[in-house]
C-alpha cells in the first residue's frame, strides 16, 4: 500500500515534465547520396545519404524504416533498415541510412534507366515510405518521398 502511494506521488510529479515535452517533427531535407554495397539475386545492400534535420532539444532515434523503390511508375523493389542510428538534438546533418530489400521488378526499371543513361540522363529513382523515430516516450512515423538521380558509377 505504501509502495502504491510513493508510485502515485512519483507519477504526479513527473506528469508535469512529460507535458512540458513536445516531440517536434524530424524533416527530411535531402538525399545527397546512394552506395550500392552488394546486389546479389535480386537482393541489395546499400546506403542512402540523408539530410535529416532534428528541431527538438533531444535525441531521436531512427528505430526502423520501409521503403519502396520506384523509377518512374515501374516498382523496383522495397527496403528496409539494417541498423538504427541516432539523429543529434537540434541538428540538420547527414546520416548514413544502411538498407537491406529485394529488388523483385529492377531488370524493368533496369531498361528504363538503361535507355536514359544512353540519352545522356541519369538515371532517376523515386523512395517512398517513413521513417519510425522516437525516444523512450515518444515515438513518430516520419513519411519519405524524393526523386533523385543515381550516379551512373554504380
Amino acid at each position: 500500500m505504501i509502495m502504491s502511494s510513493r508510485i502515485r506521488v512519483l507519477f504526479l510529479l513527473m506528469l508535469p515534465l512529460l507535458w512540458g515535452c513536445e516531440f517536434k517533427d524530424v524533416q527530411l531535407e535531402s538525399i545527397e547520396e546512394i552506395n550500392l554495397e552488394s546486389l546479389q539475386g535480386g537482393q541489395i545492400d546499400g546506403t542512402i545519404h540523408m539530410v535529416l534535420s532534428n528541431p527538438n532539444s533531444f535525441g531521436i532515434t531512427v528505430k526502423s524504416a520501409d521503403f519502396e523503390l520506384f523509377t518512374g511508375n515501374v516498382k523496383l523493389g522495397e527496403a528496409s533498415l539494417r541498423k538504427a542510428f541516432k539523429i543529434e538534438s537540434n541538428s540538420s546533418k547527414t546520416y548514413p541510412v544502411q538498407l537491406s530489400g529485394n529488388l523483385s521488378n529492377a531488370l524493368a526499371g533496369g531498361f528504363m534507366g538503361l535507355a536514359g543513361a544512353l540519352t545522356g540522363k541519369k538515371p532517376k529513382v523515386t523512395i517512398k515510405g517513413e521513417l519510425k523515430a522516437g525516444n523512450f516516450f515518444y515515438t513518430k512515423k516520419v513519411p519519405v518521398e524524393e526523386e533523385t538521380e543515381i550516379p551512373l558509377g554504380l
